[in-house]
């Protein structure tokens, strides 16, 4: 893989990365099942890489790491949002049932 595809792939998945974390700040369903395929791959061809072709993507790199750290942080805080959110239903699904049943067997 040449120099400039590798830059453009870097900048493409920028770009996913980025909508990524904005769908899920904004609680949109997102798919990111390809990411780690991708990062893993794109690693191993910038390793291919001269030092001085390296050099000249680092700050994009920099920039892409930070970015993937910041989409684990949102979509950990989206999770653990769901978790509270799935709590608090089954806490008020069995408190409706409870009184649902007490009053209804007290009924004949």
């Amino acid at each position: 893989m040449s120099f400039t595809e590798i830059e453009n792939n870097i900048e493409t998945l920028s770009q996913q990365v980025s909508n990524a974390s904005t769908a899920a700040r904004e609680g949109d369903v997102f798919d990111v099942t390809d990411l780690p395929k991708v990062t893993d791959f794109l690693c191993g061809e910038i390793g291919k890489l001269s030092p001085s072709d390296r050099a000249k993507i680092s700050t994009k790199l920099l920039s892409l790491i930070e970015e993937l750290d910041n989409l684990t942080i949102t979509i950990g805080s989206s999770l653990e949002k769901v978790k509270v959110e799935m709590k608090e239903t089954t806490t008020h699904n069995r408190a409706a049932r409870a009184y649902t049943s007490a009053n209804t067997t007290g009924k004949k």
